[in-house]
């Protein structure tokens, strides 16, 4: 298991949308469809390249579990799936990705399943931690922490702004 945290930053264009809702005109939702499903080990198809610009929320977007991102721009926010089976040699098997615009009520109910699973995965970090002061699960614990953090957060200010509306 490698323990190494890698970090990437994508530059994006500093225009910004008159609202948060105005994903049409922002610089990078314009290029993202409402939903977009892609089938990659067997072809050339690819989500855009602004997926990778969006904020990651939370979640962690592999084998069916969801991932939040939002727009650093525009504040839109998509679920991202990531699945992967080899088939174990048996079958040819697959790579998918998906990427889908929700609204901000969806993306409430979303971030609420995804904090439960992430404080799930904290405690039982904590707990192995706790155990082992092996360092790579205290970086799992400390990965895990952020996010919970970064989710409370976000939901309480989604609130905020859906209270107003």
């Amino acid at each position: 298991m490698n323990c190494k945290k890698v970090k990437g930053r994508h530059k994006t264009s500093t225009k910004v949308p008159k609202s948060p809702t105005d994903f049409k005109s922002c610089s990078i939702c314009k290029h993202i469809p409402d939903h977009k499903f892609v089938e990659t080990l067997h072809t050339d198809a690819r989500l855009p390249e602004q997926v990778d610009q969006l904020e990651v929320i939370g979640g962690y977007g592999f084998y069916g579990h969801e991932q939040v991102r939002k727009c650093p721009l525009c504040k839109t926010y998509y679920t991202y799936l990531h699945d992967h089976d080899s088939e174990s040699g048996v079958g040819i098997g697959w790579t998918d990705e998906e990427i889908r615009r929700i609204t901000p009520e969806s993306a409430l109910d979303v971030m609420k399943r995804v904090l439960k699973a992430s404080q799930g995965s904290l405690e039982y970090w904590a707990k192995k931690f706790q155990k082992t002061h092996d360092s790579c699960d205290q970086q799992s614990m400390t990965k895990h922490t952020h996010e919970v953090r970064r989710l409370v957060r976000e939901i309480a200010s989604l609130k905020k702004l859906l209270s107003g509306r």
